[in-house]
């Protein structure tokens, strides 16, 4: 039987933001339905996918409470899920238990695009099972070079991916700071190469936890950051006086951090009593808050020299923050 083509029809709704096809049935009975709709949203850096599952039962043809059930994906979801039903169709065709190794040929520069995958996996994994060969592939300069090669592909590879969840969360309005804190959680390198790695020790002394703790590569001290809503304005502007000013909201934060600060010098000079690894000296804040990507230069000044005259504590804007990230990755990458 010839493969079956679909014509997808894709229409814009009346603020000609959103665009979206037809639903499409993954699943028909007598009883039940399930079908996706496939929403796609217009941004400055293209459009991205959002796809809407939708479940519902029927009975006696009229559907019941508490259908129908659905959710939607973002983007960086869309793609998640994707390469999860890729690799899972790729692993149900060994029809058989064990561990597997999955590797993209197309956009790559290894010539093998088009190439079967399942001629070019067998090719590949007697050498990946002979220890003799990943032994001689580690004892020599080449081979040593291709499996460093490898495994920092798979780390920028990483990089990238955090990159497109910060920046997808961002474009997408996303303001609850549990995703942030997350985010910087699990990406803690996106704050410069002067930090190492990120402590999983909050509470810094009675009633006082800070969002996060980061190793100053230098000498092993810890500094702070403090997250706040991407949707607060970091500064403001003084008609009267002509001048920009720190917001309320930074204000605030920049006390708050005054707080922890001085708990901290004063907790873990010797080290944290439970964590006697947690050592800090005169430590330094960062507070992340706001968005800078529509700024003029005027603005982004202000906010440099409002923070030239701070001591101890520094702000930046979340889009800071992702430039940050995305330069660090480029030099990563040459």
């Amino acid at each position: 039987m010839p493969e079956e083509r679909r014509v997808s029809r894709r229409r814009s709704q009346s603020n000609h933001q959103v665009s979206f096809t037809e639903p499409i049935v993954i699943k028909h009975t007598s009883s039940q339905r399930f079908e996706v709709l496939l929403q796609y949203i217009q941004r400055s850096s293209g459009d991205v996918i959002a796809p809407k599952f939708i479940f519902y039962k029927k009975k006696d043809g009229e559907i019941f409470f508490p259908f129908p059930a659905e959710f939607t994906l973002n983007h960086e979801e869309a793609k998640d899920l994707k390469r999860v039903l890729e690799e899972g169709l790729a692993v149900a065709e060994a029809a058989e238990d064990g561990d597997f190794l999955i590797l993209r040929l197309n956009g790559t520069d290894t010539n093998l695009d088009g190439q079967n995958p399942a001629a070019v996996g067998q090719a590949i994994l007697p050498l990946l099972a002979d220890g003799r060969i990943l032994q001689a592939l580690q004892s020599s300069d080449d081979g040593s070079a291709l499996l460093h090669g490898v495994q920092a592909n798979v780390r920028l590879n990483d990089l990238s991916s955090a990159i497109e969840e910060l920046r997808s969360n961002l474009d997408d309005n996303v303001t609850n700071e549990q995703v942030y804190q997350e985010w910087c959680e699990r990406h803690h390198w996106a704050f410069g190469n002067i930090y190492t790695m990120r402590d999983t020790v909050r509470q810094i002394a009675l009633g006082d936890s800070v969002d996060g703790l980061l190793t100053q590569t230098a000498n092993g001290f810890r500094d702070i950051f403090e997250l706040k809503r991407p949707n607060m304005d970091p500064i403001g502007w003084d008609d009267t006086h002509r001048s920009f000013f720190w917001s309320r909201e930074a204000a605030m934060a920049i006390g708050q951090c005054h707080r922890y600060l001085d708990a901290l010098h004063e907790a873990a000079a010797n080290g944290l009593r439970d964590h006697p690894e947690v050592l800090a000296y005169h430590p330094r804040a960062v507070i992340v808050i706001g968005r800078s990507s529509e700024w003029e230069p005027g603005r982004m000044r202000a906010l440099h020299g409002l923070n030239a005259r701070l001591h101890g504590v520094s702000i930046m804007t979340y889009d800071q923050l992702l430039a940050q990230a995305e330069q660090l990755l480029k030099t990563l990458r040459g």
